[in-house]
Order: C-alpha cells, then structure tokens, then sequence
C-alpha cells in the first residue's frame, strides 16, 4: 500500500515514490582493505544539525552504509528519524564514504536537484510517514528500505522548479544556523559575565573590576578572591526561610483551593506557571506560606543532584500561591536584593555546595532548611548588586530576543517547506529561469 506523503499538492505535479527522485542505498564501488572516510551514527546532529565529523575505517565486510558527495544521509533507527538525523554529504576527502548500517542513503537521480531531494527528506510529511512504516522490536524499531522505493508517494516539481525551492530552503536554514550559533555564543557569554560579576562585581565606573587594580581592591576569603568591599554573611542572617505544604491525602483540594508551586514550576532562574495545581489548606496555616513578589524558592528535593539548590524568583503572576515542602521560601530582610540573590543561590559555587551536601533516601536527593542557612552569601553594597542585576538581566533579554528568533524562523521554515513541497506557493518564472 503507497502513502501519499503530500496529499494537498498540486495536481499539475506528478507523483512517485521516492525512487523516482533517487537511487536508495547505492552500491558504489569500494575495495575491502582500503581506508575510507566513515560516518557513524553519533556523528550527524540532531535537528538537521549536519555531520559533525568525518572518521576513518578499513572496509572489511560489506554491511556498511556508501555515498558520495551531494547524497543525503537518512537515520533509518528509532528514534533518530523522528528527531532529525537527516544530513546533506557537502563534502569527503574523498570519492566515496562508508557509515553506519542505520543509514539509508538517498542519491539523486540525473534531473534531481540534491538539495531538494535533501529538504524533501528533512520534512515532516516524509520523516513522520516513514517513521510510522518501521518494523522491529520495541526500541529497535527500523524504516525498512522499501518503504522508499515503493511506499511514499511524493509530488515532483520540474528540476528548474526543483532548485529554487532548495535555493529558498536553504536561506531560511542560513539564517537559522546563524541564529542558533548566535544563541549558543550568548549563552556561553552569559555564563562568563555571571562569572566575572560575581567574583568581581562592579566598580563605581560601572564596568567589571580588574585584577589588576590598586592592592587592597580583593581580599582571599572562603569562597575564594572576592572585592574587599564585600561582607560575608549567611542565608540565615540575610532571609527569613521557610518551609511548605507536604502533600497526601489531607491536601486533596475540595473546599479551600490553594494554587502552589511544585519542583516542576521551579527552574533555574526562572518560573515555569504552565501548570500550576491546587491543594487544600486553612487560612492559618496558609498565611506564614503565601507568597510574594521577589521571594525566593530553592528546590530541597530533586532526583538529580544538579537540579538541588536550584532557585527562581517569585514573579507578580505567582504571587499570592503557596508552595510544596520540597521547595524553601526565602525572604530578603533587606541588604540583599532578590536579583543578586537568585544569581548567587545559582551559582556555580552554591552549585557545588549543595552537590558535595545533599543526602540520598528512596532515591531523593534532598538538603535541610539547617545547611541552607549556613550558606554563605557576598553582599556588595545595594547599588552595586542592582549593577549585577541588571547587567545580567540586559544579557538574558539579549539572549531571550535570540531564542524567540530562532523559533520563529523554526515555524517559518515548518510552514514554508509545506507551502512550497506542496506547490500552493509557486516559484516565479522568472526565479525559474535564473537558474535554468
């Protein structure tokens, strides 16, 4: 039975099956004994990430994967199809490569454009329907490789139409591959400034101190070089610190409905209010445990020790909700500011504080309200810790306008593909002829 990967196309387009635009696991000429450049599995990214390196392996048996420059490389094993392990071959350092047998690998026939039959590969309309033809075990699941030769049927553009389309795809994965790089290089941007702010703060020019400044400017303390005009002090001396609601069977929301935040909803640095549920508390026991904004939470409870300690400020949309007891509340007494204080508990310090502390029962890592007041805390002058604050906050802005432009672009090229693999937005004729 054929299934029609594009059911919606033009009907002035033809359509075949796959093998109609390529040549499904081509047997190129190898000899057994010769080193040839290899590609295995682990080697091609994720959501059309492209290979990421070229290895080398003496061909022994016959088993393995061929192809050549200009081929497209198809993960044919559960779950990399449904994940994006589709790569364009754009280069080898030599005539032919070998890689894993999991890859069914699509040549283009004389009159395909190769980078349309790679983008028609990388669509969802392709990768989703083949993806449901897999055969095998559970978890082991493969694409078999007839189901390109004679199970999906998809429109064929003429090859002048064929390459314009491939022309615009590839702008939008330009763009797209600038702006993940951009995202990726502000992410690591932001871990470096976090870094040199918390050890060296902000001097009064409003710039990151030097090391190389007057003697006396930093001083050796417990957690390391700091500014002399710090002080050390402790989460118990600078916040009130409270503990949450535990959950059973008593706190089935029914008459007293109480929104609260659970582990889930507390990320680092960050709130997540998606799902948000409701228990049943009194109005006493509610109020030591109402929140407010600019508290903080720290998880206490987590089954991965990276995510114990972690803390997010309390936004104006979660206060007045209450919190579970596997999270801590804390509550400034005033000379620190939440903002620097959710950076410090954030830190890589706090981090490796709490990971060399945590206890392990039933598989929770958990930490006590004890330990977390016997964190140690800097505090900067207030103006000074606001400077941190907000130079941070002007990054993750910067870094948050990048994300929110590369998923826009993501949902540009989603829509664009099936606009154009469909023929409901034609290419002009005269886009047609420039590369004819």
């Amino acid at each position: 039975m054929q299934n029609d990967c594009f059911p919606d196309a033009i009907v002035e387009w033809p359509k075949a099956s796959l093998s109609r635009l390529a040549d499904v696991n081509p047997r190129y000429r190898v000899k057994k004994g010769v080193d040839y450049p290899f590609i295995e599995m682990a080697a091609v990214g994720e959501n059309f990430g492209g290979i990421l390196s070229l290895d080398r392996r003496m061909l022994e048996g016959s088993g393995l994967s061929r192809f050549r420059v200009g081929d497209t490389l198809f993960a044919k094993i559960t779950p990399c199809p449904e994940n994006g392990k589709v790569a364009f071959v754009s280069y080898l350092p030599g005539d032919v490569g070998l890689g894993s047998t999991e890859f069914i690998v699509l040549s283009p026939r004389p009159g395909t454009d190769r980078r349309f039959l790679y983008h028609l590969a990388c669509s969802h309309a392709v990768r989703g329907r083949a993806a449901a033809r897999m055969e095998g075990s559970t978890g082991r699941q493969r694409i078999p490789e007839e189901v390109f030769t004679k199970r999906l049927l998809v429109p064929i553009p003429e090859p002048p139409e064929q390459a314009v389309i491939a022309r615009i795809l590839d702008a939008v994965d330009t763009a797209l591959e600038r702006t993940r790089a951009a995202v990726e290089l502000a992410r690591e941007l932001r871990g470096s400034i976090l870094a040199d702010l918390l050890s060296h703060g902000v001097g009064k020019n409003g710039k990151v101190r030097c090391d190389g400044t007057r003697p006396g400017d930093f001083v050796i303390t417990p957690l390391g070089r700091l500014p002399s005009a710090w002080r050390l002090s402790t989460v118990a001396s600078e916040f009130d610190v409270q503990n949450g609601f535990t959950l059973n069977a008593e706190r089935r929301a029914r008459f007293k409905r109480r929104r609260y935040l659970r582990v889930a909803n507390v990320q680092r640095d960050a709130l997540d209010l998606t799902d948000v549920q409701e228990l049943e508390a009194g109005d006493a026991e509610l109020a030591p445990r109402v929140l407010a904004s600019d508290d903080l939470l720290v998880v206490e409870g987590h089954a991965d020790r990276m995510a114990i300690g972690r803390c997010a400020r309390v936004t104006e949309d979660a206060a007045g909700m209450t919190f579970q007891n596997h999270l801590f509340r804390l509550r400034t007494k005033g000379a620190v500011v939440p903002a620097f204080a959710c950076l410090w508990l954030n830190s890589a310090y706090a981090q490796r504080f709490w990971n060399a502390r945590c206890a392990t029962s039933s598989g929770l890592n958990t930490i006590n309200q004890r330990t977390l007041k016997r964190l140690i805390v800097p505090v900067p002058s207030k103006p000074e810790q606001q400077s941190i604050a907000s130079i941070v906050d002007q990054q993750r802005q910067h870094l948050e306008a990048l994300i929110a432009k590369q998923v826009q672009l993501e949902a540009l090229k989603k829509a664009l593909m099936h606009d154009l693999l469909t023929g409901r937005v034609r290419v002009t004729n005269e886009a047609k002829a420039a590369v004819s």
